[in-house]
């Protein structure tokens, strides 16, 4: 049948997808085995009704790590031999990630030192408080439904900013200062947006029920942003490196990127332990170099007058007004879906999955720049709609900042990134994960995610045959993309130099304004990003490498199996399959070609 539906061609596959959810996986085998995986669900990610909320008291993450050293210690006690392919690879995925949680949980303890961690609504561990921005502007549920969780939403933020003032004792003043923000846009929509969405609410007594606690919310917020503003900076300032021993250990732990695999070596070059700081820290170094000489090599040929970053700047100088910002955005996110039907790039089995674009009110992102969205939850098979969220300018802002924010939206960023964010990117990633067979990779993804959509963002999308660019702006827009490549491999020489302690933040910034070409306050932000992370801002452009190699492999197997590999057969079997570390997805991938042809 199998053989059939490939001769057939991806239609029957389509309805399989879209029907049952349906892939080539195999079903599941042992009742031991997904038993432990729904219990890690509901116990470390709160997946399920009934689920008890993450409260983010000391005590609860002191239980978060020693519910995952149980769970890890339940999982090897599990007899592989009785698992069936598919589960022996979601075994060695849920290892990854316990490992890799226990490591940080012991090591990495960003509770003591980030207060933006205690602002979100979700009921597990969030640093965002997107959740707020779902429930009231992207949720198809009914007003009532969702009233009642911004209700508990707003309840439980008051118990963790409660526990925050407790927890909180290693001021790191940047963080402070990006909390504040975030504060500032939590009042703004406790203050505008929350009660406008209260009046649609047909119960009278749900309604001031829900106004009352907001109000007993922004009290909290203020108390809050007091504390960390005076006593929390007061106390002794912590730091955000992690060392170079726990860096590595999460590296081989929850990415698996082992010293000895043969794959990371090719990538290297031969290079043996090239993913371990420092060979890590020196590997950034000389791929950025590289594609600097390429940016050079393409700008000579635009023109030889210029710099790349000279073309790029002036390119961005001619940008979008501020009244144009969201309709084009918009038009760009719809557009990626057309081009990716049209270029039969991967094969998008649903007509309810068009993305939509919302403008995000700019003080409650005044910690971001360009903006993301409340995205399809994890689960959520009712609807497929989400949100691209692009920030627009603030009446209020001075007129350099509103300029260099708008320079950075240019037509030439849009362009590069709208097919990494909707499609075929994260949009497209999270429809396939819903209808996923295996309960874990509806949930559970890992830096592959991003790694994916670095592939996206830098083999298809500049890639003139399948006419993503306008045609007049095909050379200058495929630059502006390399440059992001350039940014992507920063973030390995960021990444492992900050948390390594071989960089500061000064010189981090210096790298991302300076040389890789974002505005003073767009870069602060994208370091802000890496300094919470702790090894996984870097780990997706190790990632984008390990996708090319599959890819490349993939057609090398198919044609020793006698077959046509085509490239949009490679990509759905990758979606199909999952966004699981780059090693499991290659052994599922092999595995299902000898099934199928061997």
């Amino acid at each position: 049948m199998r053989r059939t539906l490939l001769i057939m061609g991806l239609a029957a596959g389509v309805a399989l997808i879209a029907g049952s959810g349906g892939s080539f996986l195999e079903a599941s085998t042992s009742v031991e085995f997904d038993a432990l995986v729904d219990r890690y669900l509901a116990e470390v990610r709160g997946v399920g009704a009934g689920v008890e909320a993450h409260d983010m008291s000391a005590a609860a993450f002191g239980r978060d790590v020693e519910v995952q050293r149980r769970l890890l210690g339940e999982l090897r006690q599990i007899d592989r031999d009785t698992l069936s392919f598919d589960e022996d690879i979601d075994w060695r995925f849920l290892e990854s990630i316990l490992r890799g949680n226990i490591i940080r949980g012991e090591n990495v303890q960003r509770w003591r030192q980030d207060p933006r961690g205690y602002l979100g609504i979700s009921r597990g561990w969030s640093v965002r408080p997107n959740r707020l921005n779902y429930l009231l502007t992207v949720d198809p549920r009914a007003p009532e439904a969702r009233a009642a969780d911004l209700l508990d939403g707003l309840q439980l933020m008051q118990v963790r900013l409660q526990n925050g003032e407790r927890n909180l004792r290693q001021p790191i003043h940047r963080w402070v200062e990006l909390a504040d923000d975030l504060i500032e846009g939590l009042v703004v929509v406790l203050e505008n947006s929350l009660p406008a969405f209260a009046g649609r609410l047909q119960s009278a007594s749900l309604r001031q029920e829900l106004l009352d606690e907001s109000v007993s919310a922004l009290a909290a917020l203020n108390d809050y942003r007091e504390f960390i503003n005076t006593d929390l900076m007061a106390m002794p300032e912590g730091d955000f490196r992690i060392g170079a021993d726990v860096f590595n250990d999460l590296h081989e732990a929850r990415y698996l990127f082992p010293e000895d695999n043969i794959h990371l070596r090719r990538i290297a070059l031969g290079s043996p332990g090239f993913t371990r700081v420092p060979g890590y820290h020196d590997w950034g170094w000389k791929q950025f170099e590289i594609i600097k000489h390429h940016l050079e090599v393409k700008a000579s040929r635009i023109d030889p007058e210029r710099t790349w970053l000279q073309i790029l700047r002036d390119e961005k100088e001619d940008h979008l007004q501020a009244e144009q910002l969201v309709y084009e955005h918009h038009e760009a996110a719809r557009a990626s879906r057309d081009w990716v039907i049209d270029n039969d790039l991967v094969t998008v089995p649903w007509d309810s999955d068009d993305s939509i674009m919302e403008a995000a009110d700019p003080s409650l992102w005044s910690s971001q720049w360009w903006g993301f969205g409340p995205g399809v939850p994890a689960g959520q098979t009712v609807t497929r709609r989400s949100a691209w969220r692009i920030i627009p300018v603030a009446p209020d802002w001075a007129d350099d900042v509103a300029e260099e924010n708008l320079s950075e939206k240019d037509r030439s960023f849009m362009y590069a990134i709208a097919t990494h964010e909707v499609y075929p990117g994260h949009h497209l990633q999270r429809l396939y994960a819903n209808e996923n067979d295996r309960r874990l990779r509806v949930y559970e993804s890992s830096y592959s995610n991003q790694s994916w959509c670095y592939y996206v963002e830098w083999e298809l999308t500049p890639d003139p045959k399948y006419g993503w660019f306008p045609p007049d702006k095909q050379e200058i827009y495929a630059l502006e993309t390399l440059r992001l490549k350039l940014w992507r491999l920063g973030r390995v020489i960021i990444d492992s130099g900050l948390h390594g302690g071989d960089m500061t933040y000064e010189e981090a910034v210096d790298l991302e304004s300076n040389v890789i070409g974002f505005v003073q306050r767009g870069a602060q932000i994208n370091i802000d990003g890496i300094t919470a992370g702790g090894s996984s801002t870097a780990a997706p452009t190790v990632g984008y490498y390990q996708w090319m190699l599959l890819r490349e492999d993939y057609f090398q197997k198919m044609r020793e199996l006698n077959q046509r590999g085509t490239l949009k057969d490679f990509h759905d079997r990758v979606y199909r399959i999952g966004f699981l570390p780059v090693v499991l997805v290659r052994e599922a991938l092999f595995h299902e070609l000898e099934e199928e042809f061997g």
